[in-house]
C-alpha cells in the first residue's frame, strides 16, 4: 500500500518543501491515528482545519504532511520533528482523490461496489466474506463510504489484493458519479431504492437518478446486480447498457429465495440457482431484508464460478457491522435487537416485520426514535410507520423524540391501544418507562436515526441500568 515521494509529487503536481522520508506505507486524515510511516492530509472542515494537525501528525509517527500552497504559515513558530517529508500541492483534498486514482490504476482487480438507500454496509460484508473465502480482498472498513472513507480505501490497495468491495454511499447528486470515478467499479450492486436522504434530494425519482451514477459510470462493460423485486431497480436494469443479473424472491429474477425462516440467531433459506436447483444458505443476522443482502453477495459469488460450498461458508461466517440489527439476550430473560444505526420508513417497517416474526409468542415491543432527513415527507412517514405498526399486532411502543410522537399518534389512528403507547423525549426516560413495565419473555426492537443515539437505549436493557448516565431532559407521556 505504499507511495513513494515520486509518484506523489507526480500525481498531484506537488512541490517538495522539506525532504525527510521517501516512501509512505499509510495514509490518514486525522492526527490522532498517526502510528508511524504514513502520509498526512490536512484537509478543511466545516469547524476545524486540518493544517492546525500537521505537527501533531508529524510527532505521533506520521513520515510526512501535504499542505496546501500559500499554508506554510500555519507552520511557522512551530517546531516540527527532523527528517519529515512536507510537500505542497494545490488542493489537500484534491491531492487524497488523485492518489487514490492512482492507486486503482495500478492494480485493476475487479471491484465490486455497492450503494442503495438501505443495506448498503450488511451487503458488503456479506460480499467480502463470502469472495473472502477464495480471494485476498479489500473491503470498506465499517462505513467508510463517502469522499473521504472511499478513497482511503482505495489508497490500501496492494499487490496482494485480488478482488476489492467498496460501499458507496451518497447525500446528494453527483458523489456516487464522484466515488465511481475513483473506483472505477468493473461490477455494481444496488440494493434498492427508498426514502434515505431524501431531504436533500427531494423526491424518491431524484434518489433514484443518485443512485443510477454507479451504473452510468460502470458503462457497457459493467456487471450489474439488482434487487429484481424493486421496480426502480428494474427501470434501472432495462436502460444498462452491460450485463445485469437480477436477485430477490419474486419469479422474473435470476437468482430467487423460495423460502426463509428464523433460525437461532440469524435466518436461514433456500434459493433457486441459475442451473434450476435448490441451495440452501444461512446468515447470523434476522430478517427477511437481509436475505436479500444476502442473495447479492451468492449472485457475486457466482459471478466467480465460486464453489457453493465457498459462498455458504462465507455467507454463515459473515461478520456483520454493529448496530445492524444485533439480537442479544439480557439476563431478565428478554432480548434486545439492537438496529440503531439509521432509519427510513422502508428499514423501519422491515425491521418491524422480523420483530413480529422473532417475538413468537413473546411480547413484540418497538422502541422507536426519529427518522431524519426526511424532509417534507417526515410527518406522512412517521404516521405511515404507525399504522403500518398497528397492522402487525404488536404489543407496545415507546417512541423517542418530537417527530416520533407522530408514530404514536398513526398507530392510535389505526386502532392501536393508546396505553400501549408510551411517548418519551430522550433514551433515559424511554429506558426508565421500559424496566417499568415489566420485560420478561419479551423482544425488543430498538431503531432510529442515528443521531439520536438510541444505542444508549439497547447498550441499558442488556446491562440492566435504567439510565445512569444517559442525559434526561423533560418527562414523556403515557398516550
Amino acid at each position: 500500500m505504499s507511495l513513494s515521494v515520486e509518484e506523489i509529487l507526480k500525481a498531484t503536481d506537488g512541490e517538495l518543501l522539506a525532504p525527510g522520508k521517501n516512501l509512505f506505507t499509510g495514509f490518514l486524515i486525522d492526527s490522532r491515528q498517526a502510528s508511524g510511516g504514513e502520509l498526512f492530509f490536512p484537509l478543511q472542515g466545516e469547524k476545524e482545519d486540518g493544517h492546525s494537525y500537521i505537527a501533531d501528525a508529524l510527532r505521533k509517527g506520521a513520515a510526512g504532511s501535504l499542505l496546501e500552497r500559500g499554508r506554510q504559515n500555519t507552520l511557522r513558530g512551530v517546531d516540527l520533528p527532523r527528517g519529515k517529508t512536507l510537500i505542497a500541492v494545490d488542493d489537500t483534498l484534491q491531492a487524497l482523490h488523485k492518489l487514490a486514482c492512482l492507486k486503482r490504476q495500478k492494480y485493476l482487480i475487479p471491484l465490486i461496489a455497492i450503494t442503495g438507500s438501505n443495506g448498503k454496509t450488511t451487503t458488503k460484508d456479506f460480499v467480502a466474506s463470502v469472495l473472502a473465502t477464495s480471494f485476498n480482498v479489500l473491503k470498506t472498513e465499517g462505513n467508510l463510504n463517502n469522499h473521504l472513507g472511499l478513497p482511503l480505501t482505495l489508497l490500501q490497495l496492494d499487490k496482494g489484493h485480488e478482488m476489492a468491495v467498496l460501499e458507496m454511499g451518497m447525500s446528494g447528486p453527483g458523489e456516487i458519479a464522484l466515488l465511481a470515478s475513483l473506483a472505477r467499479p468493473s461490477l455494481g450492486i444496488v440494493t434498492n431504492i427508498g426514502e434515505a436522504h431524501i431531504e436533500h434530494l427531494g423526491s424518491v425519482e431524484n434518489i433514484f437518478r443518485a443512485k443510477n451514477e454507479l451504473l452510468v459510470a460502470m458503462g457497457e462493460k459493467g456487471t450489474a446486480f439488482l434487487n429484481g423485486d424493486d421496480h426502480y431497480l428494474r427501470r434501472m436494469g432495462e436502460d444498462f447498457p452491460g450485463q445485469v443479473s437480477y436477485f430477490g424472491f419474486g419469479k422474473k429474477v435470476n437468482l430467487r429465495a423460495v423460502n426463509y425462516f428464523s433460525c437461532g440467531d440469524g435466518v436461514r433459506f433456500t434459493a433457486l440457482m441459475p442451473g434450476m436447483d435448490l441451495q440452501e444458505f444461512q446468515i447470523p443476522v434476522p430478517g427477511k431484508h437481509n436475505v436479500y443482502n444476502a442473495l447479492a453477495a451468492v449472485a457475486v459469488g457466482l459471478h466467480f464460478n465460486m464453489e457453493i460450498d465457498k459462498i455458504r461458508q462465507g455467507l454463515a461466517g459473515a461478520g456483520i457491522s454493529a448496530m445492524r440489527m444485533e439480537r442479544r439476550v439480557a439476563g431478565g430473560g428478554f432480548e434486545v435487537i439492537n438496529d440503531t444505526y439509521n432509519a427510513s420508513p422502508s428499514s423501519m417497517k422491515a425491521a418491524l416485520l422480523t420483530l413480529r416474526d422473532l417475538a413468537g409468542k413473546g411480547r413484540a415491543i418497538a422502541v422507536l426514535g426519529d427518522m431524519l432527513e426526511l424532509g417534507d415527507m417526515a410527518e406522512e412517514g412517521h404516521l405511515g410507520i404507525g399504522k403500518y405498526l398497528a397492522d402487525l399486532s404488536l404489543d407496545y411502543l415507546v417512541t423517542v423524540g418530537e417527530q416520533a410522537a407522530l408514530i404514536g399518534q398513526g398507530a392510535r389512528e389505526a386502532g392501536f391501544a393508546g396505553e400501549r403507547i408510551y411517548e418519551a423525549k430522550n433514551p433515559r426516560e424511554a429506558l426508565e418507562h421500559l424496566f417499568s413495565i415489566g420485560l420478561e419473555k419479551s423482544c425488543i426492537l430498538v431503531k432510529g436515526s442515528r443521531a439520536m443515539r438510541l444505542e444508549q437505549i439497547a447498550e441499558g436493557l442488556l446491562s440492566g441500568c435504567q439510565g445512569s448516565g444517559i442525559q434526561h431532559t423533560d418527562g414523556g407521556k403515557r398516550t
